[in-house]
């Protein structure tokens, strides 16, 4: 069985190396390859039943008591279905006028309590920022100059708006630059349209990039847009 083109993308991106055109593999370095292989494509298989498990079997602890009140005994899986039933309680709340009146009470009291605040609001925050919609949240990506010049950091456009600079109006964007390998968190920035590049990457292509550090890495050319109309210019 021939090995497929080095070339050609997987669509699910599993991390497999190809031996360059000509270049003899010997058996050693066939099992080798192969071994590192399955190692990778373990390794989120392993990391995600552990979590599973783990968040399973904290579901089912907590279920346990109102199981054995109910019918005796524990229930496996309970745990799981009472907190699919709560978050679609908890959705169907979300959706109508009072359902929204009793969640900000709820909100309120939460509130109140000094060390709970913080990590509430924190989680809140990042549920709202990532669960709007993409198009006000993520606009584009480009490409900014960090952390000094020459170099270029891939940054997510949030906003565009006028600023007055003395001289006149200056068109200004907002820049989310994340960190790699953890995307939720990186630095704000507001700086000059005219300092960013466009670029031709999508928001979840841009992701992966951060995540992997550069090993998920779409074609080159389409890093950087063709040079065109400024970033804060209105488009025809």
């Amino acid at each position: 069985m021939t090995e497929p083109n080095p070339s050609s993308r997987d669509t699910w991106g599993f991390p497999v190396q190809h031996p360059d055109p000509g270049q003899k593999t010997t058996f050693l370095g066939y099992l080798r390859s192969r071994f590192v292989t399955g190692a990778l494509v373990a390794f989120p298989l392993a990391v995600t039943i552990f979590f599973g498990r783990f968040l399973f079997g904290l579901l089912d602890r907590w279920s346990y008591p109102i199981s054995q009140k109910l019918v005796g005994y524990p229930i496996p899986g309970a745990g799981a279905l009472l907190a699919i039933l709560l978050v679609f309680a908890l959705g169907m709340l979300a959706h109508n006028v009072l359902g929204r009146r009793i969640l900000r009470v709820g909100e309120r009291l939460i509130s109140r309590v000094p060390v709970i605040r913080p990590i509430y609001t924190g989680a809140r925050e990042i549920t709202r920022a990532f669960g709007a919609d993409r198009t006000k949240a993520f606009r584009r990506v480009v490409l900014i100059p960090f952390p000094t010049q020459g170099v270029w950091s891939i940054g997510f456009l949030t906003n565009e708006f006028d600023a007055d600079s003395g001289s006149g109006t200056q068109r200004m964007i907002s820049v989310f630059m994340p960190t790699t390998p953890n995307p939720t968190t990186g630095f704000y920035m507001l700086l000059p349209a005219a300092m960013a590049r466009e670029s031709h990457l999508t928001v979840e292509e841009a992701v992966r990039l951060v995540i992997s550090g550069g090993l998920l890495s779409p074609d080159p050319a389409r890093f950087i847009a063709l040079p065109g109309p400024d970033i804060g210019r209105p488009k025809p």
